[in-house]
């Protein structure tokens, strides 16, 4: 009988696991309506090279759309930023919350801002050029838990 339960148990994971395929798209039309407004507000000029629409272990979708300048974007399924990153020069300076931008400009002033995630809806996590994390809170305000 225990065999005839995990043996469920794993066919059941493995098809979650299976299920969870990405989509490769052009174009942005594939977003959610936030996620295109935000593209059109601070990337207009931009253009993207593709989108993948992905399911999360738990079938959310998750969405990332892929710039021809190298930058990247990750979005929820509600359409809200999850991560950003720039291989290149770093991020644009609109796409960084202005304290987040002072602050670094103050303190890392010959770095760029190279990532930006949120790890929670308050705790914001910046990568530096430099590899230094700092740890932000949802207001901007610079957090003691630097790496």
């Amino acid at each position: 009988m225990k065999a005839v339960i995990v043996a469920g148990l794993l066919m059941c994971v493995s098809m979650v696991g299976f299920s969870k395929g990405n989509i490769f798209v052009q174009g942005k039309d594939r977003l959610p309506v936030k996620a295109q407004n935000f593209i059109n507000h601070n990337l207009e000029k931009e253009r993207i090279v593709y989108v993948r629409e992905s399911r999360t272990l738990f079938l959310r979708k998750e969405y990332l759309a892929v710039f021809a300048n190298g930058l990247k974007i990750e979005f929820d399924s509600d359409g809200d930023w999850i991560d950003m990153l720039s291989d290149k020069k770093g991020l644009p300076q609109n796409l960084v919350p202005e304290n987040v931008w002072l602050y670094v400009k103050e303190y890392y002033a010959s770095t760029n801002v190279m990532e930006i995630e949120k790890k929670r809806k308050s705790v914001l996590r910046v990568l530096l050029s430099n590899r230094k994390e700092i740890f932000f809170d949802s207001e901007g305000r610079k957090m003691n838990m630097e790496v």
